[in-house]
């Protein structure tokens, strides 16, 4: 557990070493290691920790009935997981949180953290604009849902990573079937929207405003 790694985490930002490392070590707390695929936490599982990745990347999917799956989003250490279902009404995970490399998790008992952040009101401060963000994240991500098609969200995504290197994996961040996502993408190249070479993608952008919401 690097701890110049963990103070970099948002909920502690602004505060002291010597005021994070007591709560950080506490005996009550837990360190578990997850090998890449593993699952850290499963949908539907009970939330009783509130889990810190210390190292390592995540992503987080959830799972229709049917077996479809939409990848929420991709989790970089260090960072907070699900930090607001361990105080819901509900208390479960709403998605999967699968390792994608090794990754280190400090799974803190709900009391401690409680009572650190009485204790640090600037904690307690930041704990509350992070998960405000989250849910920010989350609205955005459902307008797009919502408002956007999938030609649009096809852009937005291309603007971001400027390539495609898995129509799988892209399918599954962007909630559709595979076939669904290769047809939106063959009309884009058709309508000369984008250009693809070796999985690097470039945008018209001229041509591709009209996909602008």
């Amino acid at each position: 557990m690097d701890i110049s790694v963990l103070k970099r985490t948002p909920l502690f930002d602004g505060m002291d070493e010597q005021e994070i490392l007591p709560f950080l070590f506490s005996p009550d707390h837990a360190l578990r290691k997850y090998k890449a695929g593993e699952f850290i936490a499963m949908q539907d599982e009970a939330c009783r920790s509130l889990l810190l990745l210390c190292s390592g990347n995540a992503r987080s999917q959830m799972v229709s009935s049917e077996g479809k799956q939409l990848t929420v989003s991709t989790l970089s250490a260090p960072l907070l997981l699900a930090p607001a279902f361990v105080f819901s009404s509900v208390k479960r995970f709403p998605a999967n949180i699968e390792a994608i490399d090794e990754c280190e998790v400090l799974a803190m008992n709900k009391e401690s953290f409680l009572r650190f952040i009485r204790e640090y009101p600037l904690a307690m401060n930041n704990f509350l604009q992070l998960v405000s963000d989250r849910v920010l994240m989350l609205s955005k991500k459902l307008k797009e849902f919502a408002l956007q098609s999938l030609k649009s969200r096809l852009i937005n995504y291309l603007r971001l990573h400027h390539s495609l290197i898995s129509q799988t994996e892209t399918a599954q961040i962007l909630g559709v079937a595979r076939p669904s996502l290769s047809r939106a993408l063959s009309e884009l190249i058709a309508e000369g929207c984008i250009k693809m070479e070796n999985k690097e993608v470039w945008i018209d952008e001229s041509k591709a405003a009209k996909y602008r919401l």
